[in-house]
């Protein structure tokens, strides 16, 4: 696409792109790059585009990925950026772009692939594409208009990927909950790993822990995982930070119990007073909690808001003796009542602020601050909005006050300070409240997490 000198990268992102181009000469359409996020796996995809003189790329994203898709592009290959076509929410694809010869760098989020009233999808597919590259990967684990518009309904002969002479998959978190969520993967690129094609029922039945209920089939965890690592073995790449960075500095996490709040439970509403009641999860197991957390008539979610609200005096307690002792500090949380209560908590600190509502420009400009005004101490994010695609390596202290329920979107949290261009080691401290939901839940992340890590060969 263009004569620019390419970036000097490391060994092992050299590597990477190594074996990338090898697996796609060896005839597969589709691999996937699972490096730990961190490792940079955005510019192994663009040295891959060029290794394979690719003249018409498509980039599908997370929304908040766009802009950073767009500055990575103008950092290491700037002679591309006149190709660049970012489409923005709303906007529309021009035709004749499209239908140019013209070089073609096209960014497009999910966002718009959800939209079932857009022809974004059906645009993209009229056009046959030398490389797309699906960012985020494990945003199509499950069966939605964007996964369709991508994949489609049934197999390789549908959705835009259909128009695509080689897929390049990356995600840091593959399987965010369990080995299930590399189904819709599998079934569209790999069907051939196994002596036959496996449906979703006997993909579940042979890799993942379920039990059938009247409401369908509750995925409860995953089994199998070596045999499932060895079929998928010669499509996935997988680095961990600690085989490729010795000198990127450690990581360690703690769980932090907070002041108990008096009479916790006579501050619930009605509502939630009730749900505590009927669900009995303190004593319950794991498999009891996971139902009622996905069962939406258990009203579950209500009382983690109220959970979450209750816990912010002592969170704010807690971060003002952290930034004793640090300079800046990130703060993650799931509702935006507590990030609203955190940030009026911590004016002292100049917070900046992104949740799902920050417009892209706005989103930028807040990581840019947080990085470089020393008058800005907290990052307040929202996990599902600000726990990918962007980098807080000015903070080596992570504060996760409500924690997702899906490990892996923690784990992108927490390596928004912990990757490249981090100095310091790096302290996660999951905060929660004694004798609470928040420490089950703890303890169901746990057992979640280490079943993921099995399954991506990790300890």
């Amino acid at each position: 696409m263009s004569d620019t000198p390419a970036p000097q990268l490391r060994d092992y992102q050299d590597q990477g792109v190594d074996w990338i181009i090898r697996r796609f000469q060896e005839d597969n359409k589709a691999v996937l790059l699972a490096d730990e996020a961190g490792l940079g796996k955005t510019l192994q995809a663009l040295q891959v585009a060029v290794d394979l003189t690719a003249a018409s790329i498509l980039v599908i994203c997370p929304a908040g990925a766009r802009r950073v898709w767009l500055h990575e592009i103008i950092k290491w290959f700037p002679g591309w950026s006149r190709w660049v076509v970012l489409l923005e929410p709303g906007a529309k694809l021009r035709p004749e772009r499209l239908a140019s010869a013209d070089p073609i760098f096209l960014i497009v989020g999910y966002d718009e692939l959800s939209n079932s009233s857009s022809n974004v999808a059906s645009q993209l597919q009229g056009r046959s594409w030398d490389l797309l590259v699906i960012d985020e990967a494990h945003y199509l684990k499950n069966p939605s208009n964007r996964t369709y518009a991508v994949y489609g309904k049934r197999g390789s002969d549908e959705g835009v990927q259909s128009s695509a002479g080689k897929v390049l998959l990356m995600t840091g978190t593959p399987t965010p909950n369990h080995a299930g969520e590399l189904w819709q993967h599998y079934r569209t690129f790999w069907p051939g790993v196994f002596e036959r094609r496996l449906s979703q029922d006997q993909f579940e039945e042979r890799f993942t822990r379920y039990r059938d209920t009247v409401f369908g089939r509750q995925v409860i965890g995953s089994k199998n995982q070596d045999a499932l690592r060895q079929a998928l073995g010669p499509v996935i790449l997988r680095r961990r930070k600690d085989e490729v960075l010795d000198e990127l500095p450690p990581l360690q996490l703690q769980d932090i119990p907070l002041a108990p709040v008096p009479h916790w439970r006579d501050r619930l509403s009605f509502e939630s007073r009730t749900v505590v009641a009927k669900l009995g999860w303190v004593e319950s197991g794991d498999e009891h909690l996971l139902a009622a957390m996905r069962n939406p008539e258990a009203k579950v979610a209500t009382m983690r808001r109220e959970l979450g609200e209750l816990k912010v005096p002592s969170t704010c307690l807690w971060v003002q003796e952290r930034m004793e002792s640090t300079e800046k500090l990130l703060i993650f949380a799931w509702h935006r009542s507590v990030i609203e209560a955190l940030r009026e908590g911590l004016l002292e600190f100049n917070p900046e602020v992104v949740t799902g509502d920050t417009p892209p420009q706005a989103r930028a400009l807040a990581v840019e601050t947080f990085q470089t005004d020393p008058q800005v101490g907290v990052f307040i994010g929202q996990i599902l909005a600000a726990g990918t695609a962007i980098t807080l390596t000015a903070a080596s202290e992570v504060a996760i006050v409500e924690p997702s329920w899906v490990p892996g979107e923690n784990v992108q949290a927490i390596c928004r300070a912990h990757r490249l261009g981090q100095r310091d080691s790096v302290l996660a401290s999951f905060l929660y409240l004694p004798n609470t939901l928040d420490e089950r839940i703890m303890q169901v992340f746990r057992r979640k997490a280490s079943e993921i890590a099995e399954l991506q060969g990790e300890k």
